[in-house]
Parts: C-alpha cells; sequence; structure tokens
C-alpha cells in the first residue's frame, strides 16, 4: 500500500527528542528521513550512558529515531556543508531544533538553505518560539512544562507542581512540528509556496493547557491546580480497589449516571437522597460521600467493579501502569503497539502509529540507524558520489 509522506525527502539535523520525534512520525507516514549526525553522534546517543545505564538498546535514541536512514557528515567545515547543499537541492523538508544562533554559524539556517532550493521547507522546533527576548534561548521538555503552564494543574492535591513524567513537552513539540511540517507540504501542493515552519516546547504546552488558557482569558479566574480538588465530582475521580489497584470513573454528566453509579455500588438510596440527588448538592456533601463510597470500592477487585460499571453503561477506565498498558488488548487491538524485526536485535516492541488511515496506512519500517550506518549509500544515491569520491571526503574529513 502506498504511504501518505511517499516520495518526500526529509533532511534531519536534530538531537535529544522534540527535533526527532518530528522527523520520525514523518519517516512513519512513508518520508524518506535522513539522519545527519556529526562523527562523534548527536547527543541523544549517550543519553543513557549520562546516568550511569548500558543498555542493548538505547530506548531513549531507539524512540526518536526510528524509521531513519543514518549519515554522519561534518558541518563544522566547508566540504561538509557542500554535500549538505547538494543533499538540500534534492530534498524537499529539512528539519532541525538546534538553536537558530547555531544555524546560521554553520550556514544552514532557512535564509541560507532556501538559496539551493526555493521550494524548500525549513522546520525549526525551538523551545520557546521565534520571536521575544528568549527566542534563542536553550532548553529542555521541563523548562516547557513549567513555563508552559502544565505544572500549575497537574499538582496533586497537596499543591506540589507534578511534572508529566520525562519527555512530555519534548513529545507534544515534535507532534506540533510534524503538524507544522504537513500543512507547509500541502500548502507548497495546493498554492506553490515553501516556507518556513516553527513551533516549540511552549507552544506545544499552550496547546495541551488550551483548555485552562480559555477558561482564564475568558473568566479571569486561573484554574485550580489540582482539578479533583475543585471538581468534588465523585463519578469523575480515582479509586483504589481491594488489591491497590486504581480505576477512575469518567462520568462528566454525573447527574445522567448517577442512578445507575448508586445501583452498582449497592446504594441504592443515595439516588434520590436530598444531600446527593444531583451534583449541586454532591459536591456540597462530597465530604461526607467519599470515605463511604471508598470504604465499599475496596471490598472488590478492579476487574469487578470496571465489568460492572460497564455492564450499566457508566464511564469508566483501568488506570493502567506501563506494564499493563503494554498488554492491554484494547491497545494491541488498535496496533498502538506493535512489532519491528530487526535483523541485529530481532523482534522488538514498539510504540505503534496513533492515527490510522485506511487507504494508505502509515507503518513502522525499522528500528533506528546505527552511526553514519547509510553515509555512503545515500552520497552515493543522491549526490552522485563514486567511490573514490567518498574516499577523498572521507580523508578530508567530511564524515
Amino acid at each position: 500500500m502506498p504511504k501518505p509522506l511517499d516520495g518526500i525527502r526529509v533532511l534531519d539535523w536534530t538531537a535529544w527528542q522534540q527535533g526527532p520525534v518530528a522527523a520520525a512520525l514523518l519517516a512513519d507516514m512513508g518520508a524518506e528521513v535522513i539522519k545527519i549526525e556529526p562523527p562523534e553522534g548527536e547527543p541523544g546517543r549517550g543519553m543513557l550512558r549520562m546516568y550511569g545505564a548500558e543498555l542493548p538498546l538505547n530506548f531513549y535514541y531507539q524512540n526518536q529515531n526510528r524509521g531513519k536512514r543514518g549519515i554522519v557528515l561534518n558541518l563544522a567545515i566547508e566540504k561538509g556543508r557542500e554535500v549538505l547543499y547538494k543533499m538540500v537541492e534534492k530534498s524537499d523538508v529539512f528539519v532541525t531544533n538546534y538553536r537558530e544562533s547555531a544555524a546560521r554559524k554553520l550556514k544552514v539556517d532557512y535564509d541560507t538553505l532556501k538559496k539551493y532550493n526555493p521550494k524548500l521547507i525549513y522546520a525549526l522546533s525551538s523551545s520557546f518560539g521565534p520571536k521575544g527576548p528568549d527566542a534563542d534561548k536553550m532548553s529542555a521538555d521541563f523548562g516547557g512544562q513549567a513555563r508552559g503552564g502544565i505544572w500549575s494543574i497537574t499538582q496533586s492535591e497537596d499543591l506540589i507542581p507534578t511534572p508529566i513524567g520525562a519527555g512530555f513537552a519534548d513529545e507534544v513539540g515534535g507532534v506540533m512540528t510534524a503538524y507544522g511540517v504537513l500543512l507547509a507540504i500541502i500548502s507548497r501542493e495546493r498554492y506553490g509556496i515553501a516556507q518556513r515552519v516553527d513551533a516549540s516546547l511552549l507552544g506545544g504546552q499552550i496547546e495541551m493547557g488550551r483548555l485552562q488558557v480559555q477558561m482564564y482569558l475568558m473568566m479571569g479566574i486561573p484554574p485550580p491546580g489540582s482539578m479533583l480538588k475543585a471538581m468534588r465530582n465523585p463519578l469523575y475521580y480515582p479509586y483504589q480497589d481491594c488489591d491497590g489497584k486504581w480505576f477512575v470513573l469518567a462520568a462528566l454528566q454525573a447527574d445522567r449516571f448517577w442512578a445507575d453509579f448508586c445501583k452498582v455500588f449497592g446504594i441504592p438510596e443515595l439516588a434520590k437522597d436530598p444531600k446527593f440527588e444531583n451534583q449541586g448538592v454532591r459536591s456540597q456533601n462530597f465530604d461526607e460521600l467519599m470515605p463511604r463510597l471508598k470504604e465499599i470500592i475496596r471490598t472488590k477487585s478492579r476487574d469487578e467493579w470496571l465489568k460492572a460499571l460497564d455492564e450499566a453503561g457508566v464511564p469508566c477506565a483501568p488506570v493502567n501502569d506501563y506494564v499493563d498498558l503494554a498488554n492491554d488488548p484494547q491497545v494491541l487491538a488498535n496496533d498502538y503497539i506493535v512489532e519491528v524485526d530487526d535483523p541485529i536485535h530481532g523482534k522488538v516492541r514498539v510504540p505503534g502509529i496513533p492515527v490510522q488511515l485506511s487507504e494508505t496506512p502509515g507503518k513502522v519500517e525499522r528500528l533506528a540507524p546505527e552511526l553514519g550506518q547509510h553515509t555512503e549509500e545515500v552520497l552515493m544515491e543522491l549526490c552522485g558520489y563514486t567511490w573514490d569520491d567518498l574516499a577523498k571526503l572521507r580523508e578530508e574529513g567530511v564524515y
């Protein structure tokens, strides 16, 4: 089957996570992505060693570099840049998350590269956006999460700012960058316009918190730090079972499901109790109701409660950890986790593709490349170099 981005060539000069994720998403959908690394490799290759871990597969690097071909190119020397410019002439997209000052210094910025290919789409995935006093400031995932407001609404009930795991802002920034590239490709196809695409950690976090941002902008009220503490809704709340496992009720239309909720938990008399009959009064009497509910819920297992709630039509879900998630039948049925058959490592499970197309589906084709694995084949194929040319380039320190 064809893929949506078949025939699109992407040059990927990125590092760490945010930029590489964008290019990996494009590779999943059929783009030919060529990862360009310095002779020592991009720093993401050493991420695990930095923290004292030595593993057969660097899951950090693999996560955001799958499906790519990899080359080494020394952009610090003029000969290396000359090779890059030849590649730019025959490519559609250039993606980077290096700071713009670094790109200008190495002469791989937008204004330079578009001279070699006026149809080039140039995507820069920055920390805090292309304008303003911090446009060229270095940051990382936690900086994006913190500055983007997310930590203010993910606080625990004691109101301590709580990160959303590691890599959340980076991943979202990568998704936003890929989204921008796709829009630019469509615009080029429709209007013949090539352009620069800008995305950022900060912009991505604002998008993720858009509802809360809109609440403040329209109402002038900062969102609560803890949603659970603010909502006081027993039908939109996590519960712990007799085995210590968690599940969540997810019924925003609380009054619609209240009577069925009461039947499931053996408290039908509360369905029309004046203190609990609607969400307004339940919120006022929340502290009285919850100890009783929690005591009831601890008498059975999560699976029993979820089965009963499903049968009653009350929205609910398990609170999965990543062990649960990797074996969740719904995850597996939708190929949200898939296997890649690698010639070196054998069958390796990886996250699948979250957006599925019926006629032109994407696919995770391969794991991340070894450092410089495809240098010779790419330079011969794309730039027309001979083996003699490559030998000379190697002598000159180009790769």
